[in-house]
């Protein structure tokens, strides 16, 4: 057998498991009912425990546990042990998994997620917190359910991303032209590369590194924080300002909404209100997080480079337009553009 379908293999049979798990403790949901039945939650995300959606995570285990006095536990899986964010995803559905991360991926199973991830759209922290808690959020979280068939039950930060490259800083678009840039699995944001010249090379969030060190990509989009842990300041010679993210969208804590029906009303307040209180503290570990990342990268070496802000977006433009109008978005796109301050 392949040796690199060891730990494919390995997450088949440990969702295999949970997936019996969950499906008698989803018996015991109460429905229409009320009460709390004893549950274990399986919560599973692709990044390390040193990302912050770990600490949100941790902190909704806590509050989950106390609220519930004890009753729904919830069992943590960072780091992609039960597969990647699409392989999670569909274990939501499945029934594997209960809660996971919506990002890039989401988008094939929830067209309307495609808007969050595009470049340039989305400026910062303080616009990213504006959207969150406006019917922006709403509108797109009643999508990913009849869409996809995902209850969201809050948004995480995922910080701001910015480009990372090694061999040319980036000020204007035209310095894109060409570039192998590593990109999620996300077709919106593939295309507004393109859109911007640079050419999107798909790539799990683990091999980054090795992709840059072996030339396979030039450069990356990654967060700051992940450009620290992920060691990248060792090989890459420039970055984009934190002025001005690549990306900064939220992104959704998903439940399959079959699962979400099946509890009662008393566990679904529960988990709603310690799932919010856990992405408060997230967002917030998020924007303390990123000042540092942002430090650590400039005591590295790096380049910071000023971008020109409006050149970028009057270049993606087009692809902001074209897939607001597929996803008959229109009206989205606009009230996150009057979002921007």
């Amino acid at each position: 057998m392949s040796h690199r379908l060891l730990p494919r293999l390995a997450s088949v049979l440990v969702a295999a498991v949970l997936l019996a798990t969950a499906a008698c403790s989803g018996a015991r949901g109460g429905g229409e009912g009320d009460g709390i039945s004893e549950r274990e939650l399986v919560f599973a995300y692709i990044t390390p425990e040193t990302f912050p959606y770990h600490d949100g995570a941790t902190r909704f285990k806590e509050l989950i546990e106390e609220k519930s006095d004890g009753k729904i536990t919830v069992k943590l899986y960072p780091g992609g042990q039960l597969g990647n964010e699409r392989e999670i995803n569909e274990s939501i559905l499945d029934g594997a998994v209960h809660i996971g991360v919506g990002a890039g991926a989401l988008a094939g199973l929830a067209p309307s997620v495609n808007l969050l991830e595009l470049p340039f759209l989305i400026k910062d922290q303080d616009h990213m917190q504006r959207i969150v808690d406006s019917p922006v959020a709403e509108e797109l979280a009643q999508r990913i359910r009849e869409e996809g068939g995902f209850q969201v039950l809050a948004w995480f930060s995922t910080g701001d991303s910015a480009i990372q490259t090694v061999d040319r800083p980036i000020r204007t678009p035209a310095d894109l032209n060409g570039l192998k840039l590593r990109s999620i699995e996300n077709a919106a944001l593939a295309d507004a590369l393109q859109t911007l010249g640079a050419n999107p090379t798909p790539m799990p969030f683990g091999e980054v590194y090795t992709g840059i060190q072996t030339g396979v990509i030039a450069g990356a989009t990654l967060d700051w924080g992940s450009v620290y842990s992920l060691k990248l300041h060792e090989l890459i010679n420039y970055i984009t300002t934190p002025d001005v993210a690549f990306l900064a969208e939220p992104r959704p804590i998903i439940m399959s909404a079959e699962f979400w029906d099946s509890l009662s009303g008393q566990e679904q307040q529960l988990i709603s209100e310690a799932m919010r209180e856990a992405a408060a503290y997230e967002r917030q570990v998020f924007r303390t997080a990123l000042q540092t990342a942002v430090q650590n990268v400039r005591d590295a070496g790096v380049e910071v480079t000023d971008i020109d802000e409006e050149a970028f977006m009057t270049a993606v433009q087009p692809a902001w337009d074209k897939w607001a109008k597929q996803l008959n978005a229109e009206d989205l796109l606009q009230a996150i553009l009057e979002l921007r301050g």
